[in-house]
């Protein structure tokens, strides 16, 4: 049996089946190929199979991007926007606020992923799986997103469009970088966090 209880599941199944809708409904579904998407529904299916490596190989990332996207997101509350554009979005009309509010499930990621970790435990393949994932993220966001979406930074890294080099080899350069600057060091992040946190009991 899964160490995830039952309530953690169902709620998790809940908050996933309003957050479709709502995307469905404001931006469609090309925006499920983002990655930080895409690991929502991996995180899902790993809750319900009470899966280590699928959840080690979300949990780095996702408390990177987590803390990174929230300390923008309230740098932005103070400053009047995102210094950084990650957060763009939160600040403008172009969405409904309901589509903004869902995206506060950033906040939420780190304490999340640091708790499944302490109940499954932690394998340390994850990030390799992980340079799986963010690869076949990448190169479905180019075929099968549209320019102006911008998903994964495929056409405009940091809003400049990408005129430097072929499409396809920028893609590539994505696919290695992303390991390096994200899928890495969230792992490095993730296993300092765990040091401080006490060791499950496994009594019952």
């Amino acid at each position: 049996m899964t160490a995830i209880p039952l309530t953690v599941r169902l709620a998790s199944t809940a908050w996933i089946i309003l957050w479709v809708t709502v995307v469905l409904n404001n931006q469609g579904p090309q925006n499920f190929f983002w990655l930080c998407n895409m690991a929502k529904f991996i995180v899902l299916f790993a809750i319900w199979r009470g899966d280590r490596l699928l959840i080690s190989s979300q949990a780095g990332v996702m408390t990177l991007v987590g803390i990174g996207w929230t300390l923008d997101l309230f740098l932005g509350l103070l400053l009047g926007g995102s210094p950084t554009g990650f957060t763009d979005y939160m600040f403008g009309d172009e969405l409904a606020p309901v589509a903004r509010a869902v995206s506060l499930y950033h906040v939420a990621l780190p304490p999340l992923m640091m708790w499944l970790v302490w109940r499954l435990g932690y394998d340390r393949r994850g990030p390799w799986l992980q340079c799986l994932i963010g690869a076949l993220g990448v190169v479905g966001a180019w075929l099968f997103t549209e320019p102006y979406r911008n998903v994964n930074w495929v056409w405009s890294p940091f809003g400049v469009e990408q005129t430097w080099m072929p499409d396809p080899l920028w893609v590539l350069v994505l696919i290695v970088a992303y390991p390096l600057v994200l899928y890495f060091p969230g792992h490095w992040l993730l296993l300092g966090i765990k040091r401080l946190l006490p060791a499950r009991s496994t009594q019952p």
